[in-house]
């Protein structure tokens, strides 16, 4: 019958959705199940189960009907805290004799008996299975402390005794138990105690020998003799690495300086290039030649850097350069063409061909191709000048997360703190 209805409504049930279901159904069951007999609210409803010694306390919301005179059938939510179950006078009492075995069993940690401590003891200060806390007293605390930890590096070959105690209680009821044990020094090899012997010499001859300005070891001990030697200090080893480390690092930084630089020097040769050939533009449309306007936007920029107007900058450089070449006697064509392989940058070299192509063909296209250049040199500018805005603004971002780390620190370390 299941079945068709599904056929019917084109519904498509595997067996692993049934098996959900049927687990989902099963887990109800058994909760709703395991909640009445367990006595969480009891068979009619008036037992509310204690939580087990130690547990603490329990809040049960019951619905109790019968509390509004007016209307009795009206259900009233309560939340009942229910405080834990203590012990009786007979089972705290069972409790404490048979946990005396299970005590000393647990408190022994590495050791092989209480009669023969030669390491730390495992001394616990709850048992939460049984609700029960625990306080350790020791009569010899340098020995033995109250968390368990053994100071038995000057104890006797012999052994010596300490009384530990351990006073439980379950909140009402208390015991103290008593435990005798026996401190021996920790296992030590044949060389480490020849060591130790020798060194507890050795003290107290430095203090029969304080007067003197050196502390004299023997040439003989035990029917042995003794030869010294003081390490000496290596790590001025380090140093020879340490220059290699400097060098590589000097070699980098000298390579990174040439990096800066070169794109430093790109830059200024991009931002200038507009520059320069607006003035072309100009002066040759004045009526002056490409020589004349040549020497007369060096002699411009040699003023303005000797007055302290301006400052170097690698284009008029190599321009003063392209100057000196033409008063030697160097060729137009040549030494414009040299001064874009010296600039290096596609731009120049383009402005080269053009003054070269010039000199070959005649100056009347010159201006023409010259202002075209210009439109195109400042569009070029203009994308330079906003990728090196962007760029500032990148490097802005990173004082503002140091900022935003520090406000962070501030506002998250109080509230770590608070729980310590």
């Amino acid at each position: 019958m299941f079945k068709k209805y599904c056929r019917k409504w084109n519904l498509a049930i595997t067996k692993t959705q049934i098996i959900c279901v049927a687990a989902g159904i099963f887990l109800y069951v058994l909760i709703e199940l395991t909640s009445v007999l367990g006595g969480r609210g009891g068979a009619s409803g008036k037992e509310l189960k204690r939580a087990g010694p130690g547990q603490g306390e329990t809040t049960y919301e019951v619905e109790i009907s019968g509390l509004d005179k007016e209307r009795s059938d009206k259900k009233i939510p309560v939340k009942i805290p229910v405080g834990e179950r203590i012990y009786s006078e007979e089972e705290a009492k069972k409790l404490f004799e048979t946990m005396k075995p299970k005590l000393e069993e647990q408190m022994l940690g590495e050791n092989e008996s209480l009669l023969k401590i030669r390491k730390n003891l495992n001394l616990k200060t709850s048992l939460s299975d049984y609700g029960i806390k625990i306080r350790w007293e020791t009569d010899n605390p340098d020995l033995v402390d109250s968390l368990g930890k053994v100071h038995n590096q000057q104890a006797a070959e012999t052994g010596e005794s300490v009384i530990l105690r351990a006073l439980v209680s379950d909140g009402v009821h208390e015991h103290t138990y008593r435990f005798p044990v026996m401190v021996y020094p920790p296992d030590r090899s044949l060389q480490e105690k020849t060591e130790e012997e020798f060194l507890t010499w050795a003290q107290k001859e430095d203090q029969k020998q304080q007067t003197e300005d050196y502390l004299r070891l023997p040439n003989e001990y035990d029917g042995q003799l003794l030869t010294y030697s003081i390490e000496k200090d290596s790590s001025h080893r380090l140093f020879p690495f340490l220059g290699l480390f400097m060098a590589l690092l000097l070699h980098a930084k000298v390579n990174s300086d040439k990096q800066h630089l070169a794109k430093k020097r790109e830059q200024q040769l991009l931002l200038d290039y507009s520059e320069v050939v607006s003035k072309l533009v100009v002066y040759i449309g004045a009526g002056l030649t490409l020589r004349n306007s040549w020497e007369r936007i060096v002699a411009g920029y040699d003023a303005g850097v000797k007055e302290g107007k301006r400052g170097v900058r690698p284009v008029y450089e190599e321009m003063m350069k392209t100057v000196s070449q033409l008063s030697s006697g160097v060729s137009e064509s040549r030494a414009f063409g040299e001064f874009g392989r010296r600039c290096g940058l596609q731009s120049y070299l383009k402005l080269s061909a053009l003054l070269e192509q010039s000199q070959k063909n005649g100056s009347r296209q010159l201006r023409q191709s010259l202002e075209l250049e210009m439109i195109s040199a400042f569009e070029q500018r203009k994308n330079l000048a906003k990728k090196l805005g962007e760029e500032a603004g990148t490097k802005l971002l990173i004082p503002l997360l140091l900022m935003l780390g520090v406000v962070m620190a501030m506002i998250v370390l109080p509230a770590f703190l608070s729980f310590y």
